[in-house]
C-alpha cells in the first residue's frame, strides 16, 4: 500500500530523511514515534505527495508519487484523507461547509449527495448537530474531530493524521482514539499516525516504528515496542532524559499552511 524505500531529504541543510525505508500494508494503522525534528511529518508529506524526495523511491496506492503531476496528482490525492495538526478548518466556513469543501471543489458529487456524505461523516465523528457551527464557536477537540470528518468525505484509501490528540483532553483523546480504531476494525483503510502520546500509540498502533536520525531506529507491535531492549526505544517510551536520543534535534520545518489563521487554504483542500 504504501513503501518508501532508501528515501532521503535534506531541509534547510540538514537531513532530515537519510536512508528511510519503510513498507506499510492495507489496512495496516502504523504509528511514528520519534523526537521532534526526526522526520515523521515530513514522512507525511512524501506520502501525500506535498514533498518530493532528494532520492529513493516511495510508492503509495501502486503509483510512484513523485512521477505524477498535475490532474493526475490530484485525482491520486483524493484517495488519502490528511488530518492536519490543527484541523485546518476555514474559519469563515461552518462545519458542514468544511467539510464539504473537498466534495464541491472537485465536483465529484451531486448537492444531495454531498448533503447524506457530509452528514454520515460528522455523525461518525459525533458532530452532526453542530454542523452550522462555525470554528471558532466550537472546542480544539470538536474541531480535530471536525477535521477527520472533512479527510474522510471522499472516502479515501488512505487517512494520515499528523498529532491527532496534541493539546486535547483525555476525553477528547479517547474519542480520537476510538474513532481511528473504528475505523480499523470496520474498513480497510490504511492509517499512518504521527504521534507524541504514548498511550494512543499502544492503544491504536497495529505496528509501530520509531524514527531516530532520518531512519527507523526501532519496528514492531506494540509489545515488541513496549518490551524492547534498545535503549533507544526505552529512552523514549519512558521519557528519560538520559540516553541514545539526548541530543536535542533541530525542529522539523513547518510548511505555511500548518495554521488556519492567515494561511492560503488552497494547498490543504487539494491534498484532499
Amino acid at each position: 500500500m504504501i513503501k518508501l524505500q532508501n528515501v532521503h531529504k535534506r531541509l534547510g541543510g540538514r537531513a532530515v530523511l537519510a536512508g528511510f525505508d519503510l513498507d506499510i500494508g492495507r489496512g495496516e494503522t502504523l504509528v511514528l514515534l520519534g523526537r521532534s525534528g526526526t522526520g515523521k511529518s515530513v514522512t507525511l508529506r512524501h506520502i501525500v505527495g506535498l514533498m518530493q524526495p532528494d532520492q529513493g523511491h516511495i510508492e503509495v496506492l501502486g503509483s510512484d508519487i513523485s512521477t505524477l503531476k498535475g490532474r493526475e496528482l490530484m485525482k491520486h490525492r483524493r484517495r488519502i484523507g490528511y488530518l492536519f495538526q490543527d484541523g485546518a478548518l476555514l474559519n469563515w466556513l461552518n462545519l458542514g461547509d468544511n467539510v464539504a469543501l473537498p466534495l464541491r471543489e472537485n465536483m465529484l458529487c451531486s448537492a444531495s449527495e454531498i448533503e447524506d456524505r457530509v452528514f454520515k461523516v460528522l455523525s461518525q465523528v459525533e458532530l452532526e448537530q453542530h454542523a452550522d457551527k462555525l470554528p471558532s464557536e466550537i472546542s480544539g477537540g470538536m474541531r480535530k474531530r471536525a477535521g477527520l470528518a472533512r479527510a474522510l468525505v471522499c472516502n479515501p484509501e488512505i487517512v494520515l493524521y499528523d498529532e491527532p490528540t496534541s493539546g486535547l483532553d483525555p476525553i477528547s483523546s479517547s474519542l480520537i482514539n476510538r474513532l481511528i480504531d473504528d475505523l480499523k476494525s470496520s474498513t480497510q483503510i490504511t492509517q499512518v499516525v504521527v504521534t507524541h502520546d504514548m498511550a494512543s500509540a499502544f492503544e491504536i498502533g497495529d505496528r509501530i516504528a520509531l524514527l531516530h536520525e532520518g531512519k527507523v531506529r526501532a519496528l514492531g507491535t506494540a509489545d515488541e515496542v513496549r518490551n524492547s531492549s534498545d535503549p533507544a526505544v526505552s529512552q523514549f517510551i519512558h521519557g528519560r532524559i538520559e540516553g541514545p536520543l539526548a541530543r536535542e534535534p533541530l525542529p522539523e520545518p513547518q510548511p505555511e499552511t500548518e495554521t488556519d489563521e492567515g494561511s492560503d487554504p488552497q494547498q490543504k483542500e487539494n491534498i484532499q
